[in-house]
């Protein structure tokens, strides 16, 4: 079976999002909390939203404008679902709700950016120099100012572009599978790298200490992840990716929320450490990643009974 291949890149790229999760649990000031915030920056966000961009693309280049909120309406729900599974429990605890929702801001806004940038990429269908330059006249500006929602735009324009390609592509992965394949594991061991040397610093992760690095690792994350999901497909591991990358909606709203709720009852307090921090973001992620495969397979064994029942 060939499985879709963004679905296998966001498998592919959840791999490497607990790391980033498990940040949330430890200090800012600690090496392992520098380092990992530092990934999910500059290899993390840049992915997904490269892989929103390549799915938006067909929706925003062909698409008319009253549809669009249509198409984004799931993302939006996800949103809502996300601030509301982190802030209650918070509330039930007797905690500060606006904390939490603090703390997960940088996972919250990956659902959020992308809805922001349709309409500005749907406004400027058709001008590919104009929409590039602006791109990266926001990046530069966002690295300035430490604004993420415009350090990001550009991500998100480069998958776009990408699913306008995806035939020369997919080409290069027929024809050099192994550099495919190879290509992203690559790109994330330099990302895991460069953060682990910037928590060596002692700086507070900062994207204009890293330089123009944020934005050679983030353009090349996208394509790598694709290229790789597409030489992969028909491969025995990728029914596994892709199962873990359909389940991304309801790890959107419950991962972190979750990891949280474990990270307290395991620590009663206490700081944890990198070890178990990571731990409880695998857990957390095989836990949702599990109920909701078991659940949208109980979905498609009851439409399957009903199409056989109706025959």
């Amino acid at each position: 079976v060939a499985h879709d291949a963004s679905a296998i890149a966001r498998g592919l790229l959840l791999l490497l999002a607990p790391p980033c999760v498990a940040a949330l649990a430890l200090a800012p000031a600690s090496p392992g909390g520098t380092a990992l915030r530092m990934l999910a920056e500059i290899a993390v966000t840049p992915g997904f939203l490269a892989i929103a961009g390549w799915l938006a693309a067909q929706w925003i280049v062909a698409g008319p404008w009253a549809r669009l909120p249509h198409h984004f309406a799931p993302a939006g729900f996800c949103g809502v679902g996300a601030s509301l599974a982190i802030a209650l429990p918070a509330l039930v605890t007797g905690q500060d709700w606006r904390h939490s929702l603090g703390l997960a801001q940088p996972a919250l806004m990956m659902i959020v950016l992308p809805l922001l940038y349709a309409p500005v990429a749907r406004a400027l269908r058709g001008s590919r120099g104009v929409i590039l330059a602006l791109a990266a006249a926001a990046h530069v500006v966002g690295v300035i100012f430490v604004e993420p929602a415009l350090v990001n735009f550009v991500f998100f324009v480069a998958g776009m572009m990408l699913f306008e390609r995806r035939g020369q592509l997919e080409t290069i992965a027929a024809d050099e599978p192994e550099i495919a394949i190879a290509s992203a594991p690559f790109v994330a061991v330099l990302a895991i790298a460069v953060s682990i040397r910037f928590g060596q610093t002692g700086q507070a992760a900062s994207l204009a200490a890293v330089g123009p690095l944020v934005l050679a690792l983030g353009l090349a994350v996208g394509p790598t992840l694709l290229a790789g999901a597409l030489a992969i497909r028909q491969t025995p591991v990728a029914d596994g990716l892709a199962r873990l990358g359909r389940a991304a909606p309801a790890i959107a709203v419950l991962w972190i929320p979750l990891f949280t709720i474990l990270i307290a009852a395991a620590n009663r307090g206490l700081a944890p450490t990198l070890g178990s921090a990571l731990l409880m973001a695998i857990s957390s992620l095989l836990i949702v990643a599990l109920l909701a495969d078991a659940a949208f397979d109980a979905v498609e064994r009851s439409r399957i009974g009903r199409f056989l029942a109706s025959s």
